[in-house]
């Protein structure tokens, strides 16, 4: 890998600015990439159609669940396209099976279920690692990175979203003629017809966010390489050199032909005077001893380590199968942490915002009312005709009632019960209503305010009051005399007297 030949600017970013890179990548390169894509993807939906012809719902769902075979040869395109070396598609589909195969077993199995899967690819198809050391890799690079598990998230958003507009635009460009598709059936009551007809739906859908979904993991991965390998402080460096080894060239030079000519010249002189005297085997031992009695030769410093104990045959024949069990428990646990930290945090917010609905709603509830004597109600006087004044009321309204029900005066005897009950309402419950309410309007405004026995006794006697008032339906004594004697349990025998 020549970090010289990268096409992009390295230098730290965070999670989105890398999603955003990669976004950029696959509109650069789109292409090429969906191309890839759509080349593998086809054959095997053809396929599968013709081994499930009479299941569309499971050869969908058979080609989503088989991404993973499509993806690598986008991201080797990629990487190879990065460090500005062309490779055409053709190429890349010859190399496919080679790129593909080594780890398709693991990544249409376990670790499908990987909500990460865009970031750890690349440790794979790339780095051409597995087993332990992938975990230890992953590990490494994963540390603190959660953009991954987003970007599924969004992905999948994006997918569904395009594949109901793909629905919809089959649907409304179909003419008019042909009544026997529509939305409806389309979305919620499918054939087999509308099933094959959103296939083509699902797969321009898929094949168009795979592109950006393996470029923005790419892009997540190699920021997360900038950032502990520091390539851009090293191509700043190499930059740094270049720029300063061309300005300095051509004086280098002359200084190295002006320092030879010193050098050659002073030997002239010197060279008959220097001569060379042998050291003999004792002032050598004596030199370098003297060297290592020195501070910086002469420490010597006591470690303690716990150092592993070669494992025997039988624990080395058993190894695979605990890496083979890690490796399974991998896809199923890697990246789900954030996965349900995003859960939580939505699940949080509607909980919060359901709470503050309820506390709108009854808003009434937290606010502590006034006293019977100290908060002003306007009453009206009179409501849809009925007076409704305390001197005009009997103090004992059930036993008038019951008198008017003897003289055969019905009209009066539920009139009396009617009024009384919004009189005392207005009393005990400080009911307000305006003069232009309708019976209906003061049914809902005491179902709001006095919600119970109260607004139950007055919804069963209003629609007999109506039906009594305007359509002169009598009802039956027996009725009658049963609102009388709810009347008294509500609220006894002087409720009707305002004094």
């Amino acid at each position: 890998m020549d970090l010289d030949k990268i096409t992009v600017t390295v230098r730290p970013r965070t999670a989105w600015e890398a999603i955003d890179l990669g976004f950029t990548m696959a509109r650069a390169w789109f292409a090429p990439l969906w191309t890839l894509w759509m080349v593998v993807a086809l054959p095997v939906y053809l396929l599968v159609v013709l081994l499930l012809p009479d299941e569309p719902i499971w050869v969908i769902l058979i080609v989503w669940w088989l991404k993973p075979l499509y993806e690598p040869m986008l991201l080797f395109w990629m990487s190879r396209a990065l460090f500005d070396d062309s490779v055409s598609t053709s190429t890349v589909l010859r190399r496919g099976w080679g790129i593909v195969w080594p780890q398709l077993l693991s990544n249409i199995t376990w670790r499908r279920f990987n909500p990460n899967r865009s970031f750890t690819m690349p440790v794979s198809v790339l780095e051409g690692l597995k087993g332990k050391i992938r975990r230890k890799r992953i590990a490494v690079l994963g540390r603190g990175q959660q953009g991954g598990t987003w970007l599924t998230i969004v992905g999948i958003h994006f997918e569904v979203i395009l594949e109901v507009a793909c629905i919809v635009l089959i649907v409304m460009m179909l003419p008019e003629e042909l009544q026997w598709l529509d939305i409806d059936a389309f979305l919620f009551n499918p054939g087999n017809l509308e099933q094959w007809l959103q296939h083509i739906g699902d797969l321009l859908a898929m094949s168009v966010i795979a592109p950006f979904y393996v470029a923005a993991g790419f892009a997540l991965y190699l920021t997360r390489r900038t950032e502990l390998e520091a390539w851009d402080i090293e191509l700043n460096l190499r930059q740094l050199m270049a720029r300063r080894k061309s300005q300095q060239t051509s004086m280098a030079k002359l200084a190295m032909m002006a320092l030879c000519s010193a050098m050659l010249y002073s030997g002239l002189f010197v060279t008959a005077d220097l001569k060379a005297e042998p050291l003999t085997q004792v002032e050598a031992k004596r030199q370098v001893e003297a060297v290592l009695a020195d501070d910086l030769f002469g420490k010597t410093k006591q470690v303690t380590y716990w150092k592993a104990l070669e494992q025997g045959s039988s624990d080395s024949d058993s190894g695979w199968l605990l890496e083979w069990i890690l490796s399974v428990l991998e896809g199923f646990t890697q990246g789900f942490a954030a996965f349900g930290k995003g859960v939580l945090l939505v699940l949080a917010g509607v909980a919060l915002a359901w709470l503050i609905y309820k506390a709108v709603i009854n808003h009434k509830q937290w606010v502590p009312r006034a006293s019977n004597r100290t908060k002003q109600v306007a009453r009206p006087e009179t409501l849809f005709g009925l007076a409704l004044d305390a001197q005009a009321l009997p103090s004992d309204i059930p036993g008038e009632c019951r008198r008017s029900l003897d003289q055969g005066d019905m009209r009066t005897a539920l009139s009396l019960l009617y009024r009384g009950t919004l009189l005392a309402l207005f009393e005990q419950d400080q009911l307000e209503i305006p003069d232009s309410a309708t019976e209906l309007e003061c049914l809902d405004l005491i179902r709001a305010t006095c919600p119970g026995p109260l607004a139950d006794y007055f919804a069963g006697m209003t629609p007999v009051w109506m039906r009594l008032a305007y359509d002169h339906q009598r009802p039956t004594e027996v009725q009658i005399r049963l609102f009388c004697q709810q009347w008294e349990a509500l609220f006894g025998q002087e409720g009707g007297d305002a004094d």
